[in-house]
């Protein structure tokens, strides 16, 4: 199981000001640095607006390779779930990607350089290196930012790109000051039930999982972890004994544990493990594996500062709708709020009775 690692040299400085940082030296040596690219293993955009034809063709793209060379023992209904799952996969990455950027701790570019500026227009658009995403990553105050992402149905360009992406963000990592551990901490999760639909479930078909691993981590406590994709066929064609298919259906799925429970109840992890080592990608289908920077005390300044904000407008909305906020908040117990017309409250005591209603315009 993954350890959540917390950050070693304590809290790094998110409003330093770029003019005290030097980037020629770093900016000149990062032209040279190895990058993907959109259709290739680069990450994904930050502005999503900007991006958008760019991403929607390649989406289109990546999609006709969920149904091109399918192996001949994988049915139509898993190569549909895995064409449908690659697609919201990929959206849901953006719209993630997109609110890591728009939440960060330090927007605005008025302190920073014309080169940093176009630094951080390469990550927006696409084209940045790990190591540029990593200093950008701190610069701006960004909680988690992609820093490499394949996508790869049925094991399609694993052989081409895969390795080289991982080593290209392990060197930059490491030119960057981090380090990577010598056994990366594993977890894997069940993440949906592939023909559940609040019934039974059969376990017949396959589950969605993913393999997140820590790799390492940089100098200000930001992890960098590895996150894949991929379906476990439960058809017969997989070794899953009968006990370990009586198992996966004891498990409680109305509890919240049930994601871990179904891994350990059936060894998923050892059995999606071992068919993974030996290429097996038609019985672990893999989708896509993404690299990340994600550092736990950004999170904690971005979250505090988005309940600040929500605090701000809960009481703003109080102080200008007292009653109907009353009213949402659990306090009809003390104003018991009969009607609402518009502009008008028509409010009485808690309990009914016969006193003339109260008329409060707002």
């Amino acid at each position: 199981m993954e350890n959540e690692e917390s950050p070693q040299n304590g809290n790094e400085n998110l409003n330093a000001k770029a003019e005290h940082f030097d980037a020629t030296a770093f900016l000149e040596e990062a032209e040279l640095l190895q990058r993907g690219q959109p259709r290739t293993w680069g990450a994904t955009p930050g502005d999503r607006m900007n991006t958008l034809q760019q991403q929607l063709g390649l989406v289109i793209d990546l999609q006709q390779l969920t149904y091109r060379d399918i192996p001949d023992d994988v049915d139509m209904e898993m190569v549909d779930y895995v064409h449908t799952t690659f697609t919201s996969r990929f959206h849901a990455r953006a719209e993630a990607n997109e609110e890591n950027y728009m939440t960060a701790l330090n927007a605005p570019n008025d302190v920073f350089s014309p080169e940093m500026i176009e630094m951080f227009t390469r990550a927006e658009l696409g084209h940045a290196s790990p190591a540029e995403l990593l200093l950008t990553r701190q610069l701006k105050g960004i909680r988690s930012v992609e820093l490499a992402c394949l996508t790869h149905p049925y094991g399609k360009r694993i052989e081409e790109y895969l390795e080289e992406m991982r080593e290209a963000v392990q060197s930059q990592v490491e030119y960057m000051g981090g380090e990577y551990y010598d056994e990366p901490r594993t977890r894997y999760r069940v993440k949906e039930i592939i023909g559940y639909e609040k019934g039974e479930a059969k376990f017949d078909k396959g589950v969605l999982m993913t393999r997140k691993r820590a790799l390492g981590m940089m100098p200000d406590g930001t992890i960098i972890r590895e996150r894949s994709s991929f379906v476990l066929r439960l058809d017969a064609a997989v070794p899953l004994t009968d006990r370990e298919r009586e198992a996966l259906k004891g498990v409680d799925l109305s509890q919240l544990d049930w994601q871990d429970k179904l891994v350990a109840a059936g060894n998923l992890d050892e059995i999606a493990d071992l068919l993974m080592k030996v290429n097996e990608y038609s019985l672990a289908i893999p989708i896509a594996t993404t690299i990340y920077a994600y550092n736990p005390e950004t999170a904690r300044l971005v979250e505090e500062r988005a309940a600040a904000a929500a605090a701000e407008r809960k009481a703003d909305f109080a102080e200008e709708f007292p009653i109907l906020a009353a009213a949402m908040t659990g306090e009809q117990n003390k104003l018991r709020v009969a009607e609402f017309r518009g502009g008008m409250f028509y409010s009485g005591p808690p309990e009914p009775s016969e006193a003339p209603i109260e008329l409060f315009d707002k």
